[in-house]
């Protein structure tokens, strides 16, 4: 009985420590970056994906370390492959541009497709114009107004503007709609 009030009362207590990953946000917060990199680097190395994606920013970010997009690159995907939507996104980008590795919108379409199913919506607004342009797809524009709407929805406002000139201006093919791009305004 004894020891099951003790698990009991160890589950309900709070801990005065909130934990490493915990700790390292604290740290990065406060501009400690080598401290953050120091708490978070044993949970990435042990498939914390969150700390796999922490330590990408700061490598790609150059903070507390060297930039280095090819370390960017290696926990990005990490974590990525963990279905982190932030880590997704980022992972998108490196390829979109083509840093810490080949250049590739087709690699980076993929990324965004992933995070878009996770209602990213930075992953949504670019993946609307890289189906708008036809960059590293075939060319749908119903599908970047699908993509754009749904960033919009959830506040982007990058989308929103998008759509309203879409509308505005007739761009990619959609017919001028003045009530629709005053709907996006």
């Amino acid at each position: 009985m004894r020891l099951r009030l003790l698990a009991f009362l160890l589950l309900i207590t709070p801990f005065a420590s909130a934990g490493p990953l915990d700790d390292g946000v604290a740290a990065f917060n406060a501009g400690d970056y080598t401290r953050a990199m120091a708490l978070w680097r044993p949970l990435a190395e042990s498939g914390d994906a969150d700390s796999q994606y922490n330590l990408g920013l700061l490598h790609a970010g150059g903070l507390g370390v060297a930039r280095d997009d090819r370390a960017a690159l290696h926990w990005f995907t990490q974590a990525a492959r963990q279905n982190h939507g932030d880590a997704q996104y980022n992972l998108g980008l490196l390829y979109a541009q083509g840093r810490g590795t080949y250049r590739s919108d087709r690699d980076a379409l993929l990324w965004w497709q992933l995070a878009a199913a996770q209602d990213h919506a930075d992953a949504r607004f670019n993946l609307g114009v890289m189906y708008a342009y036809g960059m590293g797809c075939a060319q749908d524009t119903d599908a970047a107004l699908v993509q754009w709407e749904a960033a919009a929805r959830s506040g982007h406002a990058r989308a929103r503007d998008t759509l309203a000139r879409v509308y505005e201006e007739g761009l990619f093919g959609v017919r001028r709609n003045s009530a629709k791009a005053a709907e996006w305004r």
